[in-house]
């Protein structure tokens, strides 16, 4: 795997070593998907211990889920931030590296040695819960040859930025400074708002409306090309559970306002098959029946995958110029900002939550 020269890792394939065998297309998970199915059941989700909520980018389901298998003596795969703030898939049954792996982080990890981690404490027997997105999980399923004691959870993933692309971004807060980055502090409300966690102990909070690399995040503008065609954009899923933010609740089912805390986020709980049913049903998780069509309704890549707009190509030809995200800052500045933005960042939080809500925007 190497990266191209805008920061995204693609395979690279040795001429000299080549036999020509096709082998590698036909392992490909995007070339020759996985198999996907339907859901079994659908639910708008929350753990039921709400001072845990704040560690979580939403109803905090895969903590629940994840606390309650290490406890089981099972083993856990899935996505931290490592001390050089580079996203990597790590396998463990230290809870507190778990805890590493709640909450969002929006740019696309490392798993290099994870599939073949995983497939090795399968074969001694252990078990274990591995979470990521569809085409990283659809991964784990083909290289283990989906394990009778490998649980697979997914996110509901639009697409992926580049490592080099955050490292980037970062740069322009100091990165050597920053200790710690939360890409979605709850603290902050359900939103997509980060903060950073500094070495001097001191943090700083960004409102992702005054974040370049978020709001072209969040418009779809630089995830890789193959995100744009992800086989795994679809109501059928490749996971045995399905998590994500259940965006829309306030207008698809009103009467769950007076059940749920909506500021504290809401996980849409997706369960494919009996193996996920089985696993969630002795979970500490708050579940509350609704339609998939409401769930689909706020959630784009449950219907097709991402979509950008012809902004793209002059996103990307900024970054191009010297992979220096300053140049992607200054293009948003010219073309994107809107002083309503900052206005709003000045509100505070919780008149933000009930405009929200009263706007039926959650």
């Amino acid at each position: 795997m190497q990266s191209d020269d805008l920061g995204y890792m693609r395979p690279v394939i040795d001429d000299s070593l080549c036999i020509d065998c096709g082998l590698c297309t036909k392992k490909c998970i995007i070339e020759n998907p996985e198999a996907l199915s339907h859901p079994i059941l659908t639910a708008a989700a929350i753990r039921s211990d709400e001072e845990k909520l704040i560690l979580s980018s939403s109803g905090g389901v895969f903590a629940a889920i994840a606390e309650q298998l290490i406890s089981k003596g099972w083993m856990v795969a899935g996505c931290i931030m490592d001390e050089q703030l580079t996203p990597r898939h790590v396998l463990t049954s230290n809870i507190q590296v778990v805890k590493q792996m709640y909450g969002s982080k929006y740019v696309q990890s490392n798993t290099e040695g994870v599939y073949k981690d995983v497939a090795e404490v399968l074969q001694k027997g252990k078990k274990v819960l591995f979470s990521g997105t569809p085409c990283q999980v659809a991964a784990v399923k083909r290289f283990t040859k989906n394990n009778e004691n490998l649980l697979t959870v997914e996110v509901i993933c639009h697409g992926v930025p580049n490592v080099e692309m955050l490292h980037s971004y970062l740069d322009l807060h100091s990165r050597a400074s920053i200790k710690k980055m939360i890409f979605r502090d709850k603290r902050q409300g359900w939103t997509f708002n980060n903060l950073l966690e500094l070495n001097n102990g001191k943090t700083k909070k960004i409102n992702h409306r005054l974040s370049s690399y978020m709001t072209y995040f969040l418009e779809g503008e630089t995830y890789r090309e193959s995100c744009y065609v992800c086989p795994y954009a679809k109501p059928e899923r490749v996971a045995d559970i399905t998590i994500g933010d259940f965006w829309g609740v306030v207008n698809r089912r009103p009467d769950l306002k007076n059940l749920i805390d909506i500021e504290k986020g809401v996980s849409c709980l997706i369960i494919n098959n009996e193996k996920g049913k089985s696993i969630v049903d002795n979970c500490k998780i708050e579940k509350y029946q609704v339609s998939y069509e409401d769930i689909k309704d706020g959630n784009e890549p449950l219907n097709h995958p991402s979509r950008h707009t012809e902004k793209r190509t002059a996103i990307l030809a900024e970054w191009a110029k010297n992979k220096n995200w300053a140049d992607v800052d200054n293009y948003w500045k010219k073309h994107d900002f809107k002083f309503s933005y900052l206005i709003w960042s000045r509100v505070p939080t919780s008149l933000q939550h009930k405009i929200r809500i009263l706007l039926g925007k959650r």
